[in-house]
């Protein structure tokens, strides 16, 4: 009986230090290392235009090692907003829009300020200056908007080769006897569409629906000289209206940025980020 009891206490202590052995919560969970300056920071506005300075208030302190130096480091970011539009349809709205971001290039260190004992505030109990840091003249916006004279070359650039072709292929897959008809006598191509226009009574809305004439076998295809002439019809013609040509693009650019206090041992402490959009 005394050797089972002695079996059974030995299994407890082995399984005891294998948990603790296993199991120690305060070496696998506390993350140890060097604490920073602590920084906080106001940037003057949410926008800031190109080629100019965008003034900043900053406070910072450290209660473990003397402070060094401050670093603005900020990213920018790419938009680009495109928008076409073929006014010359009846039966739906043709418009194809996109919205495009990307990093163009990564955080990197924009300015350093030297660090100065003559700028702490009793008040405050921290460091504090006012400065301002440089956005680049060549992120300024850019807008091709509704333009009066239709750039071919532009369009090309700013759309992507292929593009002009693609969209007029998908609008053609779109559209029907209405639209045909909207658009050939809204380009003048056309005087009337009547040789163009058969009927059919729908009992369901009690009225008659217009549609190309029927063939043999009872469908209503699109006449080849329809055909031929929505092939003829140039890409800036089917998005030409009274107030220009239906065509947006327009890139912007935009930063996420912080402000980083060092110590004497390289050791630092970041303030919040600030999304800021440049103009």
């Amino acid at each position: 009986m005394k050797t089972v009891k002695l079996i059974y206490l030995s299994l407890i202590a082995a399984f005891l230090l294998s948990a603790c052995a296993k199991h120690d919560f305060f070496d696998e969970q506390v993350i140890t290392g060097e604490i920073g300056p602590q920084a906080n920071w106001e940037v003057e506005s949410s926008t800031v235009s190109a080629g100019s300075n965008m003034p900043f208030t900053v406070q910072y302190y450290s209660a473990v090692a003397d402070i060094d130096h401050s670093e603005v480091w900020y990213n920018i970011v790419e938009t680009l907003d495109k928008s076409v539009t073929c006014p010359w349809v009846k039966t739906f709205t043709y418009s194809i829009s996109s919205v495009k971001s990307e990093e163009k290039r990564i955080s990197q260190k924009i300015q350093e300020y030297p660090h100065s004992l003559a700028v702490w505030s009793d008040s405050l109990h921290a460091y504090t200056f006012k400065a301002d840091f440089p956005v680049s003249a060549t992120l300024s916006s850019f807008a091709w908007v509704k333009p009066d004279i239709f750039d071919y070359e532009k369009m090309e650039t700013y759309f992507g080769e292929g593009y002009m072709e693609n969209f007029k292929d998908s609008l053609r897959t779109l559209m029907k006897h209405a639209d045909y008809k909207e658009m050939m006598l809204g380009l003048g191509l056309l005087s009337d569409f009547k040789q163009y226009t058969d009927s059919t009574y729908d009992a369901n809305s009690d009225s008659y629906i217009n549609h190309f004439p029927k063939d043999a076998s009872g469908n209503t295809p699109v006449p080849a000289d329809i055909k031929n002439l929505y092939d003829d019809i140039t890409f800036d013609r089917l998005i030409e209206s009274s107030t220009g040509y239906n065509v947006e693009f327009k890139r912007s650019y935009s930063m996420k940025a912080i402000l980083r206090v060092y110590d004497k041992r390289s050791v630092y402490g970041a303030t919040e980020s600030k999304d800021i959009d440049i103009n």
